[in-house]
C-alpha cells in the first residue's frame, strides 16, 4: 500500500462540516496526509486531535505538527483520552475490513455514542464494493464517493446519526 494520496486527503477534508465548534479526531492519521489537507480546508489545529495506534507514527506525527494534539492510543480508547468533548467529525483511514470483528464494534459504537446530533464520520476504504462493516454501529450512509486518483482507488463514506 502507498500512503494516501493529497486527492484523498482533499475529498476527506472537504466533506467535513466547516464551523468553528466541535472536535475532529481523526483516528489512523499515519504519515498525515490527511491530516495536513485538514488543516489546508481550514480546520483550526486546536479543534484537531489525531489518535494512532503507531508509536513511531504518534511521535513523526507529533514533531510533524506540533500545534496538534497527538494520542499514541488505540481508536476504541478514545473516549476516556478526550471524555465528553463534542465530536463533531471523525476521520478515519483505519483498515476497518482486517481489523478484528470486535475491535471493529469497539470503535464504531465509540462512533456512535461520540459524535454530536449533527456529527459526522467520513471513512475511507480500499474496497470499492460491498457493504461497509460499520453500519451495524446505527449510523446512515449519508454520502459516498470513489478516490480513481488514489492509488489504489479508495471508496470514501460519509455517515451520521439517524
Amino acid at each position: 500500500m502507498c500512503p494516501s494520496s493529497e486527492r484523498l486527503g482533499n475529498t476527506m477534508a472537504s466533506l467535513v462540516c466547516s464551523g468553528d465548534e466541535g472536535l475532529v479526531v481523526e483516528l489512523g492519521a499515519g504519515t498525515g496526509v490527511i491530516t495536513e489537507s485538514l488543516l489546508r480546508s481550514g480546520i483550526a489545529p486546536g479543534r484537531l486531535v489525531i489518535i494512532e495506534k503507531s508509536s513511531s507514527f504518534a511521535s513523526y506525527l507529533s514533531e510533524r505538527f506540533p500545534q496538534i494534539s497527538v494520542f499514541h492510543a488505540d481508536a476504541g480508547d478514545w473516549p476516556s483520552i478526550l471524555g465528553r468533548a463534542a465530536v463533531k467529525a471523525v476521520v478515519s483511514g483505519l483498515p476497518l475490513r482486517s481489523l478484528p470483528h470486535q475491535s471493529v464494534h469497539k470503535i464504531t459504537d465509540t462512533w456512535a455514542r461520540s459524535l454530536t446530533s449533527d456529527g459526522r464520520v467520513i471513512q475511507f476504504t480500499y474496497s470499492l464494493f460491498g457493504a461497509s462493516a460499520w453500519q451495524s454501529a446505527g449510523l446512515k450512509r449519508i454520502d459516498r464517493e470513489t478516490v480513481w486518483g488514489n492509488l489504489p482507488p479508495a471508496r470514501v463514506e460519509v455517515f451520521s446519526r439517524p
